[in-house]
C-alpha cells in the first residue's frame, strides 16, 4: 500500500505470551531486524498487568525502560495512546497518567479540526524537549488517491484538534469514549465477570455493540477462570 516494502514490516507474536512496554521481546526484535522505528499502539493496553496507568510511579519506570531500549539501538519508538473525553488541556487528555505525556521528548495530536475538509486530518505538535513546536502539519485520506500531504496551518493548536474531535456533533464516537472510560475505571485493579460488567454497562446506558467497540479500543482481555468468563486490561482474545 503507498509503495511500502511491507517485507521490511515485522510485528512480535502475542499468541502464546501479551506484550507489555518492559517486554524484553522489544528490545530483541529491533535487533534481529535492525529496526529503525517500532509503533507500540496503545499504550494504555501494554502496560504490566501489575502496574496501573494512573499512577506515575507505575508509568514512568516503563517509559525509562523504553527510553534506554531506544538509546541502545538508536531506534525511534513512537507510542500511541487515546484520550479522554474531557475538555481540558490538550497535555491533560490524555487516558492515565499525565506522565505519559511528561516523560517522552516530543508529543504529537492527531485529529480534525474546524476549517479543514472532510478527509483532511491535522497533526498538532503538542510538546518538544529539545526543539520549538511546530505548526499542524495537515493529510489527506481518500479512498480513490490514499495518503497525502496538504501543508501546514500554524493557526491549528492540539487544543483545536481535542475540541473538534469531542464536539456535541459526535455523539457516538463519545459514547465509545464513555465506555472505554467505563472500562479503564472499572477493570484498573481487577477482572471482573463479563455478566458483572455487561451489567454494570447497561445501568450506565452503554449498550452491548458500544461495549464491544469500546473492549477493542481499550485492549479487554477475556479470559475463563473457574468455568467464568472474566474480562481485564489486556488484549482480547475473545
Amino acid at each position: 500500500m503507498l509503495g511500502a516494502d511491507c517485507t521490511r514490516i515485522h510485528r512480535i507474536n502475542e499468541n502464546n505470551k501479551r506484550l507489555t512496554l518492559t517486554d524484553s521481546r522489544i528490545e530483541a526484535a529491533i535487533r534481529k531486524h535492525k529496526a529503525k522505528v517500532v509503533v507500540l499502539d496503545p499504550i494504555q493496553s501494554l502496560l504490566d498487568e501489575k502496574f496501573s496507568m494512573n499512577r506515575s510511579e507505575s508509568v514512568r519506570p516503563a517509559l525509562m525502560h523504553l527510553e534506554r531500549i531506544a538509546e541502545r539501538t538508536d531506534c525511534t519508538i513512537i507510542l500511541v495512546g487515546h484520550v479522554s473525553k474531557g475538555r481540558g488541556k490538550a497535555q491533560h487528555r490524555g487516558l492515565g497518567s499525565v506522565d505519559i505525556v511528561n516523560s517522552v521528548p516530543s508529543a504529537l495530536c492527531l485529529g480534525r479540526a474546524d476549517g479543514l475538509e472532510p478527509d483532511v486530518r491535522a497533526i498538532g505538535h503538542l510538546k518538544g524537549n529539545y526543539t520549538e513546536l511546530g505548526p499542524a502539519q495537515l493529510f489527506r485520506l481518500n479512498k480513490e488517491t490514499g495518503f497525502s500531504w496538504a501543508g501546514e496551518d500554524d493557526s491549528i493548536t492540539p487544543d483545536d484538534i481535542l475540541s473538534f474531535n469531542t464536539s456535541k456533533t459526535k455523539e457516538d464516537k463519545n459514547k465509545i469514549d464513555d465506555a472505554v472510560d467505563f472500562l479503564y475505571e472499572i477493570l484498573d485493579d481487577d477482572a471482573l465477570p463479563t455478566s458483572e460488567v455487561t451489567a454494570l454497562a447497561g445501568e450506565m446506558g452503554i449498550s452491548k455493540r458500544t461495549l464491544e467497540r469500546a473492549r477493542k479500543i481499550a485492549g479487554v482481555k477475556a479470559s475463563k477462570i473457574d468455568g467464568v468468563w472474566t474480562l481485564s486490561l489486556g488484549d482480547d482474545e475473545d
